[in-house]
């Protein structure tokens, strides 16, 4: 029998739990260790649908990039998602900054998709220097208009949000997820541009003081290769075990001249 442990064992030896940030929730969140684990579930959040999914599917564990429990609980209702996992006597590890930061986890993993198309080097470093994501410069230049275009294509993402900047994109840094946060560090190195998600309406008139392009790609279509991720690892080490991986897509629906998408 495969157990929980097991899982977790496997996971830290690619995406070692000692590295996350210190604000992380990272680990087993739900459920205890000796629990059997021969069926998991992988997706990028763990949702009432993927609960749900994953009872249907009869998954004794969750695997999930991000934290189910991240900041203090006040109150625990039924239709709170750990509630329900713990009603199902289901597990539930989440791997946030680890996957982050692990060689070939989500940012290396964004690195390869891009380095072809826009001819990039190699990594010389991460926007704030702690991993979460990479700096890397082209051998090309490239225009905001040109790189959008190459992003909402590579990622998959319905729309790609951004602004221009005054000069060519050659050196661009890149923070799966949401990585605004880091946007006068990559000004201070030099930056053309930085790719992320989640961007508030701030930092887009800070860009444009900058004169840097900033790209927003969504968080999930920055981060959704999590899932790949996961299972491509964890077949590996328990070929004997039956990996799910989650089919819900992204939470966000977008309209385009007045169809939904």
């Amino acid at each position: 029998m495969i157990t929980v442990g097991d899982i977790y064992k496997a996971i830290d030896s690619f995406a070692p739990f000692c590295t996350q940030e210190k604000w992380d929730n990272s680990g087993l969140l739900v459920g205890s260790m000796d629990m059997p684990a021969d069926k998991i579930y992988i997706t990028l959040d763990i949702s009432k649908e993927s609960i749900e999914a994953a009872k249907a599917a009869g998954a004794q564990l969750i695997v999930a990039h991000h934290p189910i429990i991240f900041s203090p609980f006040k109150s625990l209702a039924p239709s709170d998602p750990v509630w329900q996992l713990a009603a199902a006597n289901m597990a539930a590890i989440c791997v946030h900054t680890p996957l982050d930061i692990a060689e070939g986890g989500i940012n290396t993993r964004l690195y390869d998709m891009l380095k072809g198309t826009l001819s990039l080097g190699e990594i010389t470093g991460s926007p704030d220097g702690s991993g979460l994501g990479w700096t890397a410069e082209s051998g090309e230049e490239f225009s905001a208009e040109e790189l959008a275009s190459i992003l909402k294509e590579t990622l998959g993402c319905p729309v790609v949000r951004f602004c221009k900047s005054d000069h060519p994109i050659r050196k661009i840094a890149l923070c799966g997820g949401s990585g605004s946060s880091f946007l006068e560090d990559v000004i201070a190195q030099g930056c053309d541009a930085l790719i992320t998600g989640d961007i508030k309406h701030d930092r887009w008139y800070t860009a444009r003081n900058a004169g840097i392009a900033l790209f927003d790609c969504g968080h999930y279509h920055t981060e959704c290769i999590a899932q790949d991720i996961f299972s491509e690892r964890l077949k590996a080490a328990f070929p004997d075990a039956e990996i799910i991986c989650d089919k819900g897509g992204d939470p966000v629906s977008y309209v385009f001249g007045g169809d939904e998408a």
